[in-house]
C-alpha cells in the first residue's frame, strides 16, 4: 500500500492506529511538504493532528520527532525562498508544533530547554519567511504566515516565555502585518490577532508598551511607490480591525480600544471623517 492509501485506511477508521506507528509517523514527516493537498492537508496533517496530542506516541518518540520538524529539511527548509513549493514543507512543519503543546499542557513532558529551542525556531522561522500565499488553486493551502501565527499562539501563552519574549511576539506580528509584496486575503489577520490576545491575556507587558506597539502601526514608514504601499495600508487596516473587535469581545484591555481608533484614524482619515 502507498502511503496515501494506508492513511485513506486510516481515516476511514476513526484515526486509529496500527501497533508501533512511528515508523508510519517518520514517513509522513519525510512527507509533510507534498505537492498532493489531499495526502499533505486532509491525511498527514490531520492524522499527526490526532496521534501527537493523542497517546499514541511515547515521549521518547515525541522528543524524536522534535529536532527533525525543527531541522534544515522541515521548518527551515529553503526559508527565504518566494513562490516555490518548498513553502509547503515549511508550513506544514509548523502546524506540527501546536499539536506539541496540546499534548504537552495535557501531560507535560517538554523541557523549558526544549520549550525555547522551539521558540528559537519559530521566531527565526517566521521572521525569514518570504511566501505569504494563502491558497494556492493549483496546490492548496501554504498559509505560512497563518500556521506560525498558530504556533505563536501557543508559545504566547507558556509560563517559560519571559517579557522580552512577548515583545518580540508583538515585533514578529508587526513585521508580518506591515508586508508590501500582497494583501493578506485568507484570513491572516484573523489569526495573527489570536497570539497577541494571548500575549495580553499573560499581564505581563504594561499597558503602555502595548499602546505604542500599536501605534507603530501608524507611524510605518511608507513605500514611495503606489502598489506597495497600498497593500501595506490594507494589511495594517485590516489587522487592526480585527484586533479592535476581538480586543473588544474579550474585554481583554478594553482601554486600548481607543488606541487603535485613533490608529486606524491616522493611517486613512477619509474613512472616519
Amino acid at each position: 500500500m502507498t502511503l496515501k492509501e494506508k492513511l485513506m485506511f486510516i481515516k476511514e477508521n476513526n484515526y486509529q492506529a496500527p501497533p508501533e506507528p512511528f515508523q508510519l509517523v517518520q514517513e509522513m514527516i519525510h512527507n509533510i511538504g507534498s505537492l498532493d493537498a489531499e495526502l499533505r492537508d486532509d491525511l498527514i496533517y490531520e492524522t499527526l493532528s490526532q496521534w501527537i496530542p493523542g497517546n499514541v506516541l511515547t515521549i521518547y518518540e515525541l522528543e524524536q520527532l522534535i529536532p527533525v520538524i525543527l531541522d534544515s529539511d522541515h521548518l527551515l527548509y529553503k526559508l527565504g525562498e518566494s513562490d516555490t513549493d518548498s513553502v509547503f514543507t515549511r508550513s506544514f512543519s509548523m502546524l506540527l508544533i501546536p499539536p506539541l503543546f496540546t499534548r504537552h499542557n495535557r501531560s507535560p513532558f517538554l523541557s523549558k530547554e526544549q520549550i525555547h529551542q522551539i521558540k528559537k525556531s519559530v521566531f527565526y522561522s517566521l521572521q525569514e519567511e518570504r511566501d505569504y500565499r494563502g491558497y494556492d488553486e493549483q496546490k492548496g493551502w501554504a498559509h505560512a504566515t497563518a500556521h506560525a501565527a498558530d504556533a505563536l499562539d501557543e508559545l504566547a501563552q507558556c509560563s517559560e516565555l519571559d517579557q522580552n519574549d512577548l515583545l518580540n511576539i508583538l515585533d514578529l506580528v508587526y513585521d508580518k502585518m506591515t508586508i508590501t509584496k500582497r494583501i493578506y486575503s485568507d484570513g491572516e489577520d484573523e489569526r495573527l490577532v489570536r497570539p497577541v490576545i494571548s500575549v495580553l491575556n499573560r499581564k505581563i507587558l504594561s499597558q503602555a508598551s502595548v499602546e505604542q506597539w500599536i501605534q507603530r502601526f501608524g507611524e510605518v514608514e511608507k513605500s514611495p511607490e503606489f502598489l506597495p504601499a497600498f497593500r501595506q495600508k490594507n494589511n495594517i487596516k485590516n489587522f487592526l480591525k480585527s484586533l479592535y473587535f476581538r480586543v473588544k469581545f474579550y474585554k481583554a484591555d478594553a482601554g486600548l480600544c481607543p488606541v487603535i481608533e485613533n490608529t486606524l484614524y491616522k493611517i486613512e482619515k477619509v474613512y472616519y471623517s
